[in-house]
């Protein structure tokens, strides 16, 4: 029976990661055909700054179409609103009867298969391919065993590895004028250059214009780290997202030039941006979520009784990918097994690290150090 490799994603935008994995799959399956589909809005993410369906039908054009048998599909944008995987499985398999469609998905996306819509009709109509990616938390045979006991059904598997690359990394990367060298093939780089697909609104524009450059890539560091964990906490991945893209905004401006933004008396110098970038978050570029401020405005010190957002942006401020101190991999490994205990690692390693600086412990800690810990004895004392 001639084989059918059906590729979904949001590809926003696709990357060389992406091109590897299919042409692996193609080679070996042998499948003489496959789909590439880009999403309309995909039921299980939350999209930030989404390319236009045009732009990424055309960088998928691009970006696939020398690959032997490869058709880049268009049917989920057109149909609008968000897709699901089974729908679109039905109408491939009406378009394509006489073929085995094999869809082809990462561990993360086999490993939640339980939560998608009909999982069951989804595998009357195809078989998963997985393509393990380095860095995936288990291993394809964890993955593939766990499946077989939950649904009875066989998944088959890729040999290749993939790498691990963000189509985030890359689209907010560009937004925020770091290099991306290697990440795209070079006629979609191209289009999306020429056409500014990632043109940097007001909020990217700021923070470009007022960071250093390394203080940008830990910016998107901390985007990055933040959209994980949000990702698993439930929380909104667009506030999270834009709370740690401003985080820093006014790291390196003066409150002078800010007559309207109040500094508590008595605050340390190393902490007055939370403040300020508060302030210009709310006042200069209009954020109006007072979610989104108060995560801002506390993202150094922390304080009692914080927003699910704002342990967040406090934890991935603190451990996002650039930080290298000393049981950094420690705290992002709690922050997966447990975000609540993560926070709190990461709340007394905060107070440990000024501490040891020598500089003054900020009161804010301090109290937030003293609210989590006294609740965790009298939790435990229950």
């Amino acid at each position: 029976m001639k084989k059918l490799i059906f590729f979904g994603g949001t590809f926003d935008p696709p990357h060389n990661e992406h091109i590897a994995e299919l042409k692996a799959a193609i080679e070996e399956t042998g499948a003489e055909k496959a789909i590439i589909m880009p999403t309309s809005s995909p039921p299980h993410k939350e999209t930030f700054f989404k390319a236009t369906d045009a732009d990424r039908l055309e960088v998928c054009r691009l970006a696939f179409g020398d690959i032997n048998g490869a058709e880049v599909s268009d049917f989920e944008i057109n149909a609008g609103g968000k897709s699901y995987s089974y729908v679109t499985l039905d109408y491939l398999k009406k378009q394509y009867p006489d073929y085995k469609i094999l869809f082809l998905m990462g561990t993360d996306m086999l490993a939640s298969f339980d939560k998608w819509k009909y999982p069951e009709k989804i595998l009357s109509l195809a078989t998963p391919l997985l393509c393990e990616r380095t860095g995936d938390g288990e291993t394809k045979e964890m993955t593939l065993r766990r499946f077989k006991e939950k649904f009875g059904v066989e998944a088959c598997a890729l040999s290749y590895v993939g790498k691990e690359v963000s189509s985030s990394e890359i689209k907010f990367g560009i937004m925020l004028g770091l290099p991306i060298d290697g990440m795209l093939k070079n006629a979609v780089n191209e289009y999306i250059g020429r056409h500014s697909v990632y043109k940097a609104d007001k909020f990217f524009a700021f923070v470009k214009e007022n960071e250093k450059p390394k203080r940008v890539e830990h910016t998107l560091g901390v985007m990055l780290m933040a959209k994980e964990i949000a990702a698993r906490e439930g929380v909104s991945q667009s506030k999270a997202l834009l709370a740690a893209l401003l985080h820093d905004c006014g790291k390196y401006l003066s409150p002078e030039d800010y007559p309207g933004c109040e500094i508590p008396d008595g605050t340390p110098e190393p902490v007055i941006h939370q403040y300020l970038g508060a302030y210009i978050a709310e006042k200069v570029l209009g954020v109006e979520d007072e979610e989104i401020i108060d995560a801002i405005r506390y993202h150094t010190t922390g304080k009692p009784d914080m927003t699910l957002l704002g342990k967040i942006i406090f934890t991935a401020d603190m451990i996002e990918r650039g930080r290298n101190y000393d049981g950094v991999e420690n705290l992002r490994q709690a922050t997966k097994e447990n975000f609540e205990n993560g926070f709190k690692a990461a709340l007394r390693r905060s107070l440990e690290f000024v501490a040891e600086s020598g500089r003054p412990v900020c009161g804010l800690t301090k109290e937030a150090y003293d609210y989590y810990f006294k609740q965790e004895k009298q939790n435990g004392s229950n």
